[in-house]
C-alpha cells in the first residue's frame, strides 16, 4: 500500500522573505522635482523621496529636491527586519574645521587687513596666497582672481579703493597650500551665502589654520515600520560627537508607498 505524504509549507508575505529574491523601493515624490519659493530666493526642499530596500540587506535612500540633479543626493546603508519594524544603518564622517575665523569691525581703517596664523603658531612659510572678490549674485559681476604675498608679519592689507566694485562684495575666498602639501579653502564672510551680500565684511579678519584636524564618525540609527504596502520612519538616532556635527539632518515624508513593478 502506498502512502502519499502531503507536506504543508507556511508561505507568510513578509519582507525579508521576499526581500531575498529582489529589491522593493517605497516612494513618495511629494516634494521632489519642484521648489517653494519664498519673496526672495528659491528654496527646494530636501525630504528623501525613494527608498530601495536591496536582496543583499543594503539600502540606498534618494532625495531629489529640483530640477537640476546636482541637488540631488544619495544615502547608503544596511537593514534589518524585526517582525514589521525596519533598522537602517549607516555612518558618516564629521572633520574638524581646517581654518577658524574671527572678525573684527575698525572703522577707522580704509582697509581690510587678513591676519594669518596655525593653531600651533608654525612659521607660515609659503608667502603665496589666492584671493577671489566674490559679488552678490544679482550683481551679474564675474568673480575677480588676484595672488598676494604674505607679508613678514603674517598680514595682508587691501585697500577698499583697491576692490572693483566693493558695494558689491559679497566674500573672500582664500586658497593657501599649508606645509607645502594641505590646501586649505576658506570663504571670509559674516553673510549666509558667500554670493549674496546681506552684510559688509569686517574689515580686520583673523585666520587660523588648523595644521591636524580631528575627525569623527558618526553611526546612525532610523527605525521605520512595516504595514502591508505603506513604509513609515518612526525615529532617527546618532551617537554622540565632541566635535560639532554641521552636516544636514535627514528627513523624510510622513509615508512611503511600494513601487509595483
Amino acid at each position: 500500500m502506498k502512502h502519499f505524504f502531503i507536506i504543508v509549507i507556511p508561505f507568510f508575505f513578509t519582507l525579508n522573505t521576499f526581500a531575498q529574491e529582489k529589491s522593493m523601493t517605497y516612494i513618495n515624490n511629494k516634494s521632489s522635482y519642484y521648489g517653494k519659493t519664498n519673496n526672495e530666493r528659491l528654496l527646494f526642499e530636501s525630504k528623501i523621496n525613494e527608498i530601495t530596500l536591496n536582496s543583499d540587506n543594503t539600502f540606498v535612500f534618494w532625495s531629489r529636491p529640483a530640477l537640476s540633479c546636482f541637488t540631488w543626493r544619495s544615502y547608503k546603508g544596511s537593514w534589518e527586519q524585526k517582525n514589521d519594524t525596519l533598522n537602517f544603518y549607516d555612518k558618516y564622517d564629521i572633520n574638524e574645521q581646517d581654518t577658524k575665523l574671527e572678525y573684527i569691525l575698525n572703522s577707522n581703517m580704509n582697509f581690510f587687513i587678513l591676519e594669518f596664523s596655525t593653531d600651533n603658531n608654525s612659521e607660515l612659510l609659503n608667502k603665496d596666497i589666492k584671493i577671489q572678490y566674490v559679488y552678490d549674485f544679482d550683481s551679474k559681476i564675474d568673480d575677480i582672481d588676484m595672488e598676494f604675498r604674505i607679508k613678514s608679519d603674517n598680514t595682508i592689507k587691501i585697500p577698499f579703493k583697491k576692490i572693483p566694485n566693493i558695494k558689491d562684495l559679497a566674500s573672500f575666498r582664500i586658497e593657501y597650500l599649508l606645509n607645502g602639501k594641505e590646501k586649505r579653502y576658506a570663504y571670509l564672510t559674516q553673510n549666509r551665502f558667500v554670493n549674496i551680500k546681506k552684510n559688509k565684511i569686517p574689515n580686520h579678519i583673523i585666520i587660523q589654520f588648523i595644521e591636524k584636524p580631528k575627525k569623527e564618525t558618526v553611526y546612525r540609527t532610523i527605525k521605520g515600520i512595516i504595514n502591508k504596502e505603506i513604509l513609515t520612519i518612526l525615529t532617527i538616532d546618532k551617537t554622540k560627537t565632541k566635535l560639532l556635527d554641521y552636516t544636514e539632518n535627514i528627513s523624510f515624508e510622513s509615508e512611503y508607498k511600494l513601487k509595483n513593478e
